[in-house]
Order: structure tokens, then C-alpha cells, then sequence
């Protein structure tokens, strides 16, 4: 699998990790910006189940264990609100979205996701992106907005997770941030004959484009 999803960011912006977790070996690989948002340098620490239960805020871990239990089991996308504390001991309130890869049998292969720091409720950098972009042109606008719920339906969450989603996919794979959209919602529709349920697959190759075995 190649596991270089990720390029270095403006330690300012807000931050969007990325984990993938294998779970047949219980490994987990995570971003850059996902170690930042615990509180390392990136590659400093072996990012484990533990690890990110250790950082959860007690009244969450609970619930937080749940969800990631349940996408283990049948790979049903989730977005779960919680708070952690970094390594510093600063507490940030974050969501956490993910979804699953699956094999031919459906069983779970990896549990992929996000977690997206909204510490800052604004989301400033992101509201300031996705303005310039769509600014544009109407149709970037129409297509934004679509695959804005497209990922709000999938996952649960609100507008402005879902553009951070779009936003973190636009930085790091060099596309406008209308050309990401544009291929989300070209992602959902299901295919005439085609299961439905391969609407993972297809809106996970646009989320994570280098994932592969």
C-alpha cells in the first residue's frame, strides 16, 4: 500500500488528519497532520488503538470505542463527535469520520478516515477556500454544494466538516477544490445493474485516491 497521502501544511491551518487502519494486523498509519492534531512530530510516536483511546476525553471514549467497533464489524460509515487532549495537554473537540474498505466476501479490509479538528467552530481557512473557489463559476458552486451533502448524508456531519473533508483532498492531491466536488458527485449515482452498496467504493477512490493493497 503506498502510504504517502500526505505533503507538510502551514502549521497555522486548522488541522484534518487521516488514519488507515488494517484490521486483520490491528496496525494504523496515520498523516502528518493527524500526529500534529495529537500533539507530535510526525512518525515520533506508533500511532495504536490504544494510543488514540489513551487521548480521548473520558466521558467519550465509550462511544468513540462503538463507532470504531461497529465499522470493524460491518463497514457502515460513522461521524462521531468527541474531545482529546493532545500530548501537551491542550483538549480540542474534533469528529472523526470513516468508512470501510471491504473484500469480495464484504469483509472489513480497512477502516479509513478523518478527523477533523473544530476546536475553532469557524473554520475560518476552510469557509475562505471554498468562497475563492466557487466564486468562480456557478456550476463549481452547484457541484460544491452537492458533494458537500453527499459527504454530510454518508457521514452524518455537519457542512463544515464535510468542506474540510473536501478541502484536505484538494490540498493534497493538487485539484481545485470544484474538481474534487465535481468527482464526488460523479461518484454517487449508482450505475445501472451496479449493487448499491458499492457507493463505498466508489466515493472511497475519490477520498483516498493512493490507497491499494
Amino acid at each position: 500500500m503506498r502510504e504517502e497521502l500526505t505533503r507538510s501544511v502551514d502549521e497555522t491551518d486548522e488541522l484534518t488528519g487521516v488514519f488507515i487502519h488494517r484490521v486483520k494486523d490491528g496496525t494504523w498509519w496515520w498523516s502528518d497532520e493527524m500526529y500534529r492534531l495529537y500533539g507530535y512530530p510526525p512518525d515520533s510516536v506508533e500511532p495504536t488503538s490504544a494510543l488514540l483511546r489513551e487521548h480521548q476525553h473520558a466521558d467519550d471514549r465509550e462511544r468513540v470505542g462503538k463507532a470504531l467497533a461497529a465499522v470493524r464489524e460491518d463497514g457502515k460509515p460513522f461521524g462521531c463527535y468527541h474531545r482529546i487532549t493532545d500530548a501537551s495537554g491542550k483538549e480540542h473537540a474534533v469528529v472523526m469520520v470513516a468508512d470501510a474498505r471491504t473484500d469480495d466476501t464484504g469483509g472489513v479490509v480497512t477502516v479509513r478516515g478523518f478527523v477533523v479538528d473544530i476546536t475553532d467552530p469557524l473554520s475560518r481557512h476552510a469557509r475562505s477556500l471554498a468562497d475563492g473557489d466557487v466564486s468562480k463559476a456557478r456550476l463549481s458552486q452547484e457541484d460544491i454544494d452537492l458533494a458537500r451533502g453527499i459527504l454530510m448524508a454518508r457521514y452524518g456531519v455537519d457542512a463544515d466538516v464535510a468542506l474540510r473533508i473536501m478541502r484536505w483532498q484538494s490540498q493534497h492531491t493538487n485539484r481545485r477544490m470544484r474538481d474534487v466536488a465535481g468527482a464526488l458527485v460523479a461518484a454517487a449515482p449508482t450505475p445501472s445493474g451496479e449493487p448499491q452498496h458499492h457507493l463505498a467504493h466508489r466515493i472511497g477512490a475519490v477520498l483516498y485516491p493512493s490507497e491499494s493493497d
